[in-house]
This record gives structure tokens, C-alpha cells and sequence, in this order.
């Protein structure tokens, strides 16, 4: 690379900005801000002479793009900036359009949902087990993409997510070949796997299993800030020039270049240090001892920084857990039955010293509880059409009914307890007793919900048709 991002960003030193953004180079943001961001508000900037344009890099910043993509083994890699979410809107645009089949698994992200309505494809949904004991969504299978590739003979694409927020792995290798046998492309959401190709003790990565089109979340997992992602292109399966037409439809056209330099930073820590960095890590992970039971399905690869322990033994929701946790820790995610923590770059043994003791003092008080039962949450069916695809769903007039009303009417709305963002129902799919009872459960033990236009659940919106 003739010029890293960066410095083409830190040699911007004009004393008299006469362009965007309004604060012009901290001039004119409010002092507690100023006072917070400092001398880096004179590098907010965007698209000026020098510094590229990510709606058609031909400088620095395409550079950067290809020292990513080179690192983890993708023949192309767009920069994001409004996280992950821009990535799967592009993919689907680039895929599939109006009336297409494509199957999904039914555990994706609702970006994807919202994917669904802008590109107007028709979804079938592959089914996910759920673990009877965590009440916790295993990953889509390769038997079960092979018999919705059978059954649906003019599926355009598939769409996964590997790993599961918990970290479980897809079986990529076999899904991609039996995918591509079928002459469609694989597109895998793999938000919380962006560091997977820095070690080798990680599951394989989306892109070495065969994927076409990857998404990375890289602020979950590395050192980037907030809302960045990337975008990755393997193969001739997808246009990489549909692609940026795509991502230009979604994304905006005044990025943040904090955001675009913290991606290529990032990338470099990990082609640098990665390896050394996870290598500390994993040892530390390894020489804890954890008090509650840690979940690791048998035979499911997973992400060792992923860890989800079980709170049901000692009587506790994994949200009241949260709760005794705070304000010292915060963890990842609670359920109903489990609590979730991401360790990364910046885990130290003396955080994780902290945690395990914590929690063998929350242990020691709590375990003469009795048990908890577990959570009636079903596994989902391996076939799942809705009754109106989520764009005719989002599109039709709609009413609100109450809870109860609501049974065997069709959702108009995506609702999803968060995180993870897993949606309990889909716009489109029917209100069943036991999508009802399941929202009702998740809302109760703690759950946020998010999607629905009334987040108490009095009332759900349906379509009138």
C-alpha cells in the first residue's frame, strides 16, 4: 500500500474548512463534545481531495479494501459504515429480485427480513432445533438446506448465519457444495465470526468453507468502532459490479472516515498481531473455571470466545444474573436460561479473574435454589412458507388487535426479542398459540422486544386481507 488510509486522513491540515461537516474541523461543536472528542473532531471529515470516495474508490481507500481482502481470502471486500445490516440489504439486492425463491434460515438477523422487503423475494424458511435444556437455537443444518434445495427446485440463493449469537457453526463446507451443486450462491451472515481467520483454534470462516457472499460485523469481534462491517465476494456467482450498485442504493453517501480508518486499522492489528493477540487469550479462557455449566453442543463447532453459561441451576433467569452482575460487569446477552459474555481483543486475566469470582459468589448464594423448569420454546419447522412474503406484509393495510385477537391472523410486523435480534415472528407468517405463548414467555422473564409498534404486546398489528 503507497499510503495508508490513516495518514492520508491525519495529513489533512487545512486551516480554513469551508465544506461539510457544520462543525468544521471542531470549530463549531458544542464544548462538552469538543471537550469529549478533542483534537480528533479535526479529522471528521469525508469525501475531500485525497481521501477517496467509497461509492467508487479508485485511491487509498480501494487500497485499504484490498489489503482486507487479500488478509482473509475474498477476491473482493467493500468497507461498511452502517454496520452489518447494509452488507445483508446488498447481498439480497444483488441476488434475488421481486417473486425469486430464496431459502433463509429462520434464525437470521431481521436485517435480513428487511432485506426481504426491499428486494421482494419470496422466503422459505429452514428450520433450527432448539436445545430442550438451554431452550437455546442450534444452527441450520446441511440435511436441512440439501431437502429445501430438493423441495424448492427454483430457490435463486440461500442466505445462513454462522455463528449463531452464542457461536455455534453451520457445517459451511458441506452446505456450500451442496448449495453450488444446485447453481446458487451461499450468502452467510457471519457478523460475530471477524476474527475467525486470525487463529487457527477458530472455526473455519464462511470464506474458506465456500461461501459467495460473506458479511462480518467487524466492531463485534475486533478493534474497530461501532457500526463498521465488511463486505466480502468470492467467485463469479455474484456480479461484484451488481454488488456496488446495491450497496449504493443502501449506503450512506457521506461516510465517516473515523469509521473507515478504524477498518483498516483493524485489519492491520490483525494481519500483525492477530495470531499472537487470541493465542494470550485462548490460554487465559483455558485456565478459567467457570462455576455455572458452559453450553457447548457435541459436535457443533463453536467459538471458544463465545462464552454462554447456564443459569438455571441455581434458580436464576440469565437476566437476573445480568442484573447482579451490574454495574461492575456487563455481559453480551441474557435469556431465559443462560447468560451470554463475548471476550475479545481487550479481555485481560484480571477481567476474567473477576468475573469467575463474581460468579462463585453468586454461586455460593444461590445454589440451594431449586431449579428452574424449562422453557417451552419449540423447535421451528424444517419448511416454513409464509403466507405473504415480508414485502407484501410491510406494503398491506394493517390494524392493531389485541394480543389474543390476533391468533391465526397474519403478522404485519417483525417482532424479535434483542439482542440477538432473532425474530419470534415474521411480517407475514401467522400469530400461532405458540408464537403468542413465546412472546409472552420472552417478555416475561425479561426479554426486550423489539419491532413491534406496541413493545407491551397489548396490542399486535395485522394485515387486513
Amino acid at each position: 500500500m503507497t499510503t495508508s488510509l490513516l495518514a492520508a486522513l491525519l495529513a489533512q491540515n487545512h486551516t480554513i474548512p469551508l465544506h461539510t461537516p457544520g462543525h468544521q474541523r471542531g470549530r463549531g461543536m458544542e464544548p462538552l463534545l469538543r471537550a469529549l472528542w478533542g483534537r480528533a473532531l479535526a479529522q471528521d471529515l469525508s469525501e475531500l481531495p485525497g481521501l477517496d470516495n467509497l461509492a467508487q474508490p479508485t485511491g487509498v481507500l480501494a487500497e485499504a479494501q484490498a489489503a482486507v481482502a487479500a488478509t482473509v481470502g475474498s477476491d473482493r471486500a467493500w468497507f461498511l459504515v452502517n454496520g452489518a445490516t447494509g452488507g445483508l440489504l446488498a447481498a439480497l439486492l444483488a441476488t434475488v429480485g421481486p417473486g425469486d425463491r430464496v431459502l433463509v434460515g429462520r434464525n437470521v438477523h431481521r436485517s435480513v427480513i428487511a432485506g426481504l422487503v426491499l428486494a421482494g423475494a419470496k422466503p422459505v424458511y429452514l428450520g433450527v432445533g432448539v436445545d430442550p435444556q438451554w431452550g437455546l437455537p442450534l444452527p441450520v443444518t446441511r440435511d436441512v438446506v440439501a431437502a429445501g434445495l430438493a423441495a424448492y427446485p427454483d430457490t435463486k440463493a440461500v442466505v445462513l448465519v454462522s455463528p449463531t449469537y452464542e457461536g455455534l457453526c453451520s457445517p459451511l463446507l458441506e452446505i456450500a457444495e451442496s448449495v453450488h451443486n444446485h447453481g446458487v450462491p451461499l450468502i452467510v451472515d457471519e457478523a460475530h465470526g471477524s476474527h475467525f481467520a486470525y487463529h487457527p483454534a477458530f472455526p473455519v470462516t464462511a470464506l474458506a468453507a465456500g461461501a459467495d457472499v460473506v458479511v462480518q460485523s467487524w466492531h463485534k469481534t475486533l478493534g474497530t468502532l461501532t457500526q463498521t462491517a465488511v463486505l466480502h465476494l468470492k467467485g463469479e456467482r455474484v456480479s461484484a459490479e451488481r454488488l456496488s450498485q446495491a450497496l449504493n442504493l443502501v449506503q450512506t453517501t457521506s461516510p465517516s472516515y473515523w469509521l473507515l480508518a478504524a477498518l483498516e486499522r483493524a485489519g492491520a492489528q490483525m494481519t500483525q498481531q492477530g495470531e499472537q493477540i487470541y493465542g494470550r487469550l485462548l490460554q487465559w479462557i483455558q485456565t478459567s473455571e467457570w462455576p455455572l455449566p458452559r453450553w457447548q453442543p457435541t459436535g457443533i463447532p463453536q467459538d471458544p470466545l463465545r462464552l454462554t453459561l447456564g443459569t438455571w441451576p441455581i434458580g436464576l433467569t440469565g437476566f437476573a444474573l445480568d442484573e447482579l452482575l451490574q454495574p461492575q460487569i456487563i455481559a453480551e446477552f441474557p435469556s431465559g436460561r443462560s447468560l451470554t459474555f463475548c471476550l475479545g481483543l481487550g479481555t485481560t486475566p484480571t477481567m476474567l479473574e473477576t468475573l469467575t469470582d463474581r460468579l462463585k459468589s453468586v454461586y455460593t448464594q444461590y445454589r440451594h435454589n431449586a431449579p428452574l423448569p424449562p422453557l417451552a420454546i419449540p423447535s421451528i419447522p424444517n419448511f416454513k412458507e409464509p403466507v405473504l412474503s415480508p414485502r407484501e406484509a410491510y406494503f398491506c393495510p394493517q390494524r392493531a388487535v389485541p394480543l389474543r385477537a390476533a391468533l391465526n391472523e397474519i403478522s404485519a410486523e417483525t417482532i424479535a426479542p434483542y439482542p440477538p435480534g432473532i425474530p419470534t415472528v415474521i411480517a407475514g407468517e401467522r400469530f400461532t398459540e405458540s408464537v403468542i405463548a413465546t412472546l409472552q414467555t420472552l417478555q416475561e422473564v425479561g426479554a426486550e422486544i423489539v419491532g413491534a409498534t406496541d413493545p407491551t404486546l397489548h396490542t399486535l398489528r395485522v394485515c387486513k386481507v
